[in-house]
Parts: structure tokens; sequence; C-alpha cells
């Protein structure tokens, strides 16, 4: 349970639930679209990408957060609307980067 990708295909469109309370909750809308590479990438994808740099980022400290029930680990239903923003917002301003790091290790790996 807990933070989940709604995933519209129709309108190529997506964005976080929480599927505790079955809530969405304050998150950016992902559309599908190029990176600041050129690279293209759908919603949904850029949607789990953005989830999976917000467990990873140095600056999640630097968020605004509430409280939750201790989870153990980075919740993005703990940032508060503005948090979020700025988290979106720093996540976005390095996007191109981090699908050129995961597509580099994803090689290396093969």
């Amino acid at each position: 349970m807990g933070c989940r990708i709604l995933h519209d295909t129709k309108d190529n469109i997506a964005t976080f639930y929480c599927s505790t309370s079955c809530w969405t909750f304050p998150a950016p809308v992902f559309s599908d679209g190029d990176d600041s590479a050129g690279h293209f990438h759908d919603a949904e994808e850029r949607a789990q990408a953005f989830l999976r740099w917000l467990d990873t980022t140095d600056t999640w400290f630097q968020y605004e957060r509430e409280a939750l029930v201790a989870s153990g680990r980075r919740d993005p239903r703990q940032l508060t609307e503005r948090g979020m923003e700025r988290a979106y917002s720093d996540w976005q301003a390095q996007e191109a980067e981090q699908w050129a790091r995961e597509e580099a290790s994803a090689f290396a790996e093969e």
C-alpha cells in the first residue's frame, strides 16, 4: 500500500494516488514527451522515473514535508504541495541526465 501511479493512456497523462486512502494527493501531472536531450518517454515512465529519483536524491531533506506514520522510506505523500512543486522542478532540471545514467547502468549490466 502507498503511492501508486494513475495512468490515463487515452490522454497520455499520469499522476500519483494513495492506495491506502484511495485519494490523489498534490502531485504533478506527467505527460508524454521528450526530455531535454530529445528522448521520448511516456507519462507513466516519467512518473516512475520521478519516484526513483525522489527515492535517491540528496535533496529529499530540503523539501517541505508533513509527518506521516513512519514507513522507513521516503514517501512522496509526505511532501507538502510546495515541497512537491520544488521536488518536481528539481527533477525536471535533471531528467535527461537521469535517463542517461539509468540507460548506461542497464547497458553495463548486459
